[in-house]
């Protein structure tokens, strides 16, 4: 699994685990939310994006994100 601290108060950091495509968003309160169906191109945008915790929750938010189309 990779490791992405987050510079966040809410969120610690992000694993992404690309054997099974599953992104695992740990929060400061302990809190696990498991986003599946992350594609490894998704985790680069993710790798590169100036605003890490904005993407994050539209990832979240949405189970296809990006949309296909």
């Amino acid at each position: 699994m990779k490791l992405i601290p987050i510079g966040s108060k809410q969120i610690q950091y992000v694993q992404y685990d690309d054997e099974a495509s599953q992104m695992h968003i740990q929060y400061y309160t302990g809190q696990t939310h498991t986003c599946t169906n992350i594609a490894p191109d998704q985790y680069n945008m993710l790798l590169q994006s100036p605003n890490r915790y904005d993407l994050i929750m539209k990832m979240a938010a949405r189970p296809n994100f990006p949309p296909q189309a």
